[in-house]
């Protein structure tokens, strides 16, 4: 060794199971199963660090790590979140127990407190025919300015992140779901990885929910394939990369799962990530169809909308309303504010104002922006409800502070106008500016006007 070189610090560990680490004099160290780890100078607490990832790539099945009787936590910031990577302090000249249970007793099932049966892998393919519904009321809708929209794919299509089911029910915290996660439980690490995604109790990490991600995608876990074409799809933490979202998206809909088959659909409407580049709406029809007959509601969407506009299938708005209304049962949004805009343009079904509020409502308590819009201007021109200028502006606002054009150019035109608020220019020039910088042509129309009567006003003076 040279003058300048230095001994590199390393930390003693040992494995036990929990039942020997109880019971055994902590002097009685076996020198024989004693490992050594690198200890990393770490900033952010100032001490000298072992890290969790190279304890859990050493041992299997880790529970936690212990100095004698005393555990070792993960160390934490200034606000008391966990630091990630996750980090133990070193405890120099010490071999430190890291604990595992029993293998008899390490299961998710003791964990959890029930049964979980892994005598068979999940099934992906369950199916449920387009057929028999019944006659319940529900609603939906579509601003009434996109009538005659022709783009390719609905509101889910826009960007794959239709609503699904995500793994975050097989943990209730942050804590539980690692511990899952380290026992290899693949629900649980995908739970982990939308964590790290989306920084619910875990400092937003895209880079660790990849890796949680292909820890249960390498083993088939479908949901987690799906997850990792996500990243690729909206460039989280990597480039944008369509291709390898298809990739990804193809493995899940290879094994049957419905999302997978979606996800797969949306990139054909949109020619993204496919071969040869271009947009493909049969194909598109033809994984969404799979996808809506295993009860899959974005998919059953969306394949209306196909059938809605004659994209890829035949132009049918029965079909697109049976879709629609299949969608709506189970909930989702977008399909109940679809069925609402049939009703309210009397497409394939005689015009029904009343039907199509009751859509619009349904969907817009839910957030859905251009329900909400919709719903604005039937209350304000009293279609099919009582005329309510207070309900009409209730709900442009909501929809207009999500973004939606149509909203914010309705609420310009409320207070240019008066129309249930007193005169308020300012205010009319505000949001003619928001729905202006959002595309909206006729908004432009009104700021110019409005400059033009400004204009005027001075010359005169």
């Amino acid at each position: 060794m040279t003058a300048t070189e230095t001994t590199p610090k390393i930390q003693a560990i040992r494995l036990v199971t929990k039942d020997e680490n109880d019971n055994e004099d902590p002097s009685s160290t076996n020198a024989s199963e004693v490992i050594h780890l690198a200890v990393h100078p770490d900033p952010a607490s100032d001490m000298d660090v072992i890290l969790w990832d190279d304890i859990t790539n050493a041992f299997d099945d880790v529970l936690q790590v212990r100095s004698g009787t005393l555990i070792q936590s993960f160390l934490k910031g200034a606000d008391f979140e966990i630091l990630n990577p996750l980090r133990i302090a070193a405890v120099p000249g010490v071999t430190l127990d890291v604990v595992i249970r029993d293998k008899a007793e390490l299961s998710l099932e003791s964990l959890l407190g029930g049964e979980v049966d892994r005598s068979t892998p999940p099934n992906y393919d369950s199916t449920i025919t387009a057929s028999g519904r019944s006659s319940e009321t529900v609603k939906d809708d579509k601003s009434p300015s996109t009538a005659n929209n022709t783009s390719p794919t609905s509101q889910s299509e826009e960007s794959p992140c239709a609503p699904h089911k995500t793994a975050s029910d097989a943990a209730k915290n942050v804590a539980k779901t690692m511990m899952n996660a380290r026992l290899g439980d693949n629900e649980a690490l995908v739970a982990l990885g939308d964590m790290y995604r989306d920084g619910r109790g875990v400092r937003q990490d895209y880079g660790a929910a990849m890796s949680q991600y292909k820890k249960a995608a390498n083993v088939g876990h479908a949901e987690g394939q799906c997850n990792i074409g996500q990243l690729y799809y909206h460039g989280q933490g990597v480039t944008r990369d369509y291709h390898q979202a298809f990739e990804w998206y193809s493995k899940a809909a290879e094994q049957g799962y419905a999302r997978g088959k979606h996800l797969v659909g949306i990139l054909h409407s949109w020619g993204r990530g496919v071969f040869p580049g271009r947009q493909n709406f049969q194909e598109a029809a033809r994984y969404y169809l799979q996808a809506a007959n295993q009860g899959y509601a974005p998919a059953q969407c969306d394949l209306g909308r196909l059938h809605q506009v004659g994209r890829g299938v035949k132009k049918d708005y029965s079909l697109a309303m049976e879709w629609y209304l299949k969608a709506s049962d189970q909930g989702h949004a977008d399909g109940q504010y679809k069925v609402g805009y049939l009703y309210h343009q009397g497409f394939g079904v005689a015009q029904d104002y009343s039907q199509a509020v009751e859509w619009y409502l349904k969907a817009a308590e839910k957030g859905h922006a251009t329900a909400q819009a919709n719903a604005g201007v039937m209350y304000q021109h009293g279609q099919g409800v009582p005329q309510d200028e207070a309900l009409a502006l209730n709900w442009y606002r909501k929809a207009a502070v999500q973004g939606n054009a149509n909203a914010q150019f309705n609420l310009g035109l409320t207070y240019e106008h008066g129309m249930g608020v007193p005169l308020n220019r300012e205010e009319a020039v505000k949001w003619y500016k928001e729905a202006a910088d959002g595309g909206d042509a006729d908004a432009k129309e009104r700021l110019e006007e409005l400059e033009h009567q400004d204009d005027g006003v001075e010359s005169k003076e």
